[in-house]
């Protein structure tokens, strides 16, 4: 009898868990059908869900990277890098084509699943190793040479404004304190 009681419990709790796995599927198919049906209703959703997906979640990953604690599945630094290296090249490329985009009303919609793929185990890895790397590689010694000349030319100057602003601040600093101390003097004479 208490077998069976076991038996029965064990059933009813495997039967709960596959309704529940029925209703999130079918959460998720109802949800998939509105945004077919209906993407611009569901434009802002899947909007807020790419920087949950693309930023968010990707910098914890990245503190538990840097932390080095295990979280989920690979978080080794190198897969920090390559996540942000592809990301930040696909956010630039968002951004000198948007206009286009606004044209697309799936496009939150995909960029979402690319997102997700991205941060699928191997997904930035392969974007990284068929695209972006060749295209770096290809381009290297160019790019290192206008961000040598940006870095003398705009370098210097960001230093000069370094020590503007340190001068500025010593200076409030220095206000600041003869402020306080006048008024200090001001209130001890008038008592």
């Amino acid at each position: 009898e208490r077998r069976a009681a076991k038996e029965r419990a064990a059933r009813e709790k495997k039967q709960g868990r596959e309704r529940e796995c029925v209703m999130a599927a079918s959460l998720v198919q109802n949800a998939g059908l509105a945004a077919l049906l209906s993407p611009k209703s569901t434009a802002g959703v899947a909007k807020t869900a790419c920087f949950v997906v693309g930023c968010a979640y990707p910098v914890y990953r990245t503190f538990k990277a840097l932390e080095r604690r295990r979280f989920l599945f690979d978080n080794s630094r190198e897969g920090a890098l390559t996540y942000w290296s592809v990301f930040g090249c696909l956010n630039m490329a968002e951004a000198a084509s948007e206009p286009f985009f606004q044209w697309f009303p799936w496009y939150f919609h995909c960029k979402l699943g690319l997102l997700i793929w991205l941060q699928s185990r191997n997904g930035a890895e392969k974007m990284y190793r068929e695209f972006l790397r060749p295209l770096l590689r290809k381009h290297e010694e160019s790019v290192d040479e206008a961000l040598g000349y940006l870095d003398r030319e705009v370098g210097g100057s960001v230093s000069e404004a370094e020590t503007e602003v340190g001068k500025l601040v010593a200076f409030a600093g220095a206000a600041s304190r003869a402020v306080k101390d006048a008024i200090t003097h001001f209130l001890s004479n008038a008592s």
